[in-house]
């Protein structure tokens, strides 16, 4: 089935993808006034979905973005769309628009929320990027400020994430790793990142300037059942670049290793790493009750 074929969820009803359209006026695709969620579905599950729509209700109110009904029924919505495509390994995206208003960007008052649900077949990275780690490179780009555009915010408007990925593929890396404006490190363009050294897991705190990512939390939470010390703070380039392992988190990743950084390439034994990324699995079958 072709992508234009799928069925996606527009506006209240269910539609084929090539026949779905919004107003040219729309703000999301005029501005990238919107929000989104990025899930995973395992089986025809969709992972953590509750935390995906609590964080997608946090963007709305940081944004003003109205959620219609608080966000009530989105979850039945992703299920019936998933039903529709039958799919059961999917990526799913809710994406919520502030609306169609006009061609003034400062008319925001009275408008209709734009609701796009859509849900494609999942392409995993292969097996051996999983086991053996992509490169990366901390890029010039920076991560936006939280005085600007506040990284808690899971926004559309991804031109910061955009050409952070750019830079690096530029430079031969898979992976943007981007700084904060004060110099510390912040996350991926798309993910967040962990490291370990002898032995402790640590990770940028949100104090950081990060999006609050529901696989991080995921990956804290396991780490810590599994006896391993963790740290979350703000650090400098140096701690990752003198790193034992490192590796990015992310819904439609899992935990996908490091293997350089830079000019400086990883040790290839990675017992955090793998320890995590198996917990990680474990805990997907037993969601899904396989």
């Amino acid at each position: 089935m072709a992508i234009v074929d799928l069925m996606v969820y527009l506006n209240g009803r269910l539609v084929a993808a090539r026949r779905a359209g919004i107003s040219v006026f729309d703000r999301g695709f005029l501005y990238g006034d919107g929000i989104y969620e990025t899930i995973r579905a395992y089986g025809g599950h969709p992972f953590r979905l509750p935390a995906h729509l609590d964080r997608l209700r946090a963007s709305a109110r940081l944004t003003g973005v109205r959620l219609p009904g608080n966000g009530a029924g989105l979850a039945a919505m992703v299920r019936r769309v998933l039903a529709a495509n039958r799919l059961a390994d999917a990526r799913i995206r809710i994406t919520v628009s502030r609306g169609a208003g006009g061609p003034d960007p400062a008319l925001m008052a009275g408008l209709q929320p734009t609701v796009l649900i859509t849900a494609a077949p999942y392409l995993p990275p292969p097996p051996a990027t999983v086991r053996d780690g992509v490169r990366a490179v901390i890029t010039r780009v920076v991560r936006n400020d939280r005085r600007a555009v506040d990284p808690a915010i899971k926004a559309t408007s991804l031109l910061n994430n955009i050409l952070a990925s750019r830079e690096a593929a530029g430079r031969g890396a898979r992976q943007a790793i981007l700084l904060n404006p004060a110099g510390e490190v912040a996350e991926a363009a798309s993910a967040n990142i962990f490291w370990v050294r002898r032995g402790v897991l640590t990770t940028p705190s949100l104090a950081a300037g990060i999006l609050p990512g529901v696989t991080r939390a995921v990956v804290l939470d396991l780490a810590r059942r599994l006896g391993f010390s963790v740290r979350e703070g703000r650090y400098l380039p140096a701690a990752l670049t003198g790193a034992d392992e490192a590796f990015v988190s992310a819904s439609t990743i899992e935990i996908l290793p490091l293997a350089w950084l830079g000019g400086r390439r990883f040790p290839a034994r990675r017992p955090v790493t793998r320890a995590l990324q198996t917990a990680y699995r474990v805990t997907v079958d037993a969601e899904r009750g396989g």
